[in-house]
């Protein structure tokens, strides 16, 4: 396996999916960067939509920012252990509160949300939400044209089909302020929301994932995302 791979494998192996978080620490976790843009996993682990029903862990999405931040030199923030709230549905969560602070302190200029998609009625290998542009008009032409680069666009087939602004929107509803909007509209930096297909994220399933049974996804795919993402955020940065 490539050592990318290996490492992506490592750092995922660290999020706690149906484990809440001992006693006095958070439920994410956080490493500050080099440049000016956050990456972010609000659903890396299980977490509370309704009162009583937990969802599934977006699996590999946590180490996937994990992994970019260590490449790239990015703020990385991400859901490790199951949370009785949803940071990409509730206001005032205690990681939006921590967002907050992260934007504020280090200037953040580009807040990417990655999230997972794994419903085979999904037919997309990436989909992008900006709001119909609202949230990064600036920011989002280059967005695209990183994506189409690397094989990813809407004129694609397979899972290299780019939905763009149409199955995700990241525009949220009444009562579900999702991460793209709270970056963008409350705190003023603008983001965008990523959904992967669990070929394009998950190496291997590991045992504690809520999902049942093994899976493996498509291996250059997830190369060729790591690629993508990693000349992304490097441009995002100097923007």
């Amino acid at each position: 396996m490539d050592d990318l791979l290996k490492r992506l494998v490592e750092l995922e192996s660290d999020i706690e999916y149906q484990m809440p978080p001992a006693a006095g620490k958070p439920e994410f976790g956080y490493l500050p960067g080099r440049i000016a843009v956050l990456l972010s996993a609000p659903h890396g682990a299980a977490h509370r939509r309704k009162t009583y029903e937990y969802k599934d862990e977006d699996e590999y999405t946590a180490g996937l920012v994990r992994l970019l931040a260590e490449i790239t030199g990015a703020y990385v923030l991400y859901a490790r252990n199951r949370s009785t709230s949803d940071p990409n549905v509730h206001e005032d969560t205690p990681y939006k509160q921590k967002m907050r602070e992260i934007t504020s302190l280090a200037g953040i200029r580009f807040v990417l949300d990655m999230h997972g998609a794994s419903d085979p009625k999904y037919k997309f290998g990436i989909a992008l939400g900006t709001i119909a542009g609202k949230s990064c008009p600036v920011q989002r032409p280059l967005i695209l044209s990183v994506l189409a680069k690397h094989g990813f666009s809407p004129e694609a087939s397979g899972r290299d089909y780019l939905d763009v602004d149409k199955a995700f929107k990241g525009a949220g509803a009444a009562g579900r302020e999702t991460i793209t909007r709270y970056a963008s509209q409350v705190l003023q930096v603008p983001a965008a929301q990523f959904e992967l297909f669990a070929d394009l994220r998950i190496v291997q399933r590991r045992s504690t994932a809520s999902k049942p049974g093994p899976f493996n996804g498509d291996l250059q795919r997830i190369l060729r995302v790591i690629e993508t993402f990693t000349e992304m955020i490097n441009l995002l940065s100097e923007g």
